[in-house]
């Protein structure tokens, strides 16, 4: 009797969870079908102004992306201290560490580490890039201390 049993409940579990091939293979066409119909999503766009009033940067961004152009009024140095020692040190390279901490603990997924690129024009920086910010918290935070950079190096 516990035989039957036992042999019917994995007859069961077999049949709920073993998958075909090939049904696999189809699920994920109609998956990246589905992904090339969506339409892309808008991008938001801010103007990131100083305490008086100045524009500082134009910031565009979307749920994965967020690109801060630097004002061309502005002349922000790739060794300017605030930028190299607080904005690219204390800030993005600290998200960066934490994200590779989650990875290792296995909490995110390695594609969805934080990244980030910066786009000099000569010396003066022109713009920085930062993909997979992932939430409100990380994006307000790094609008703040990308404000406060530029502010520092306005005052100058």
């Amino acid at each position: 009797m516990i035989k039957r049993i036992t042999s019917y409940i994995d007859e069961l579990l077999a049949g709920a969870s073993f998958k075909r091939a090939d049904t696999l293979v189809l699920r994920r066409a109609e998956q990246t079908a589905q992904a090339k119909t969506m339409p892309a999503e808008k991008p938001s766009i801010k103007v990131i102004r100083s305490r008086n009033g100045a524009v500082l940067a134009t910031l565009t961004y979307t749920k994965d992306e967020a690109r801060f152009q630097i004002s061309p009024d502005l002349e922000l140095r790739r060794d300017d201290k605030p930028f190299s020692s607080f904005l690219l040190r204390k800030v993005l390279e600290a998200m960066s560490r934490d994200d590779e901490e989650r990875v290792r603990l296995g909490e995110l997924d390695r594609e969805k580490m934080i990244k980030y690129e910066i786009v000099y024009d000569g010396d003066r920086v022109s713009e920085i890039l930062v993909k997979n910010y992932r939430d409100e918290a990380r994006l307000k935070d790094l609008i703040n201390s990308v404000r406060w950079t530029l502010e520092t190096v306005s005052g100058r």
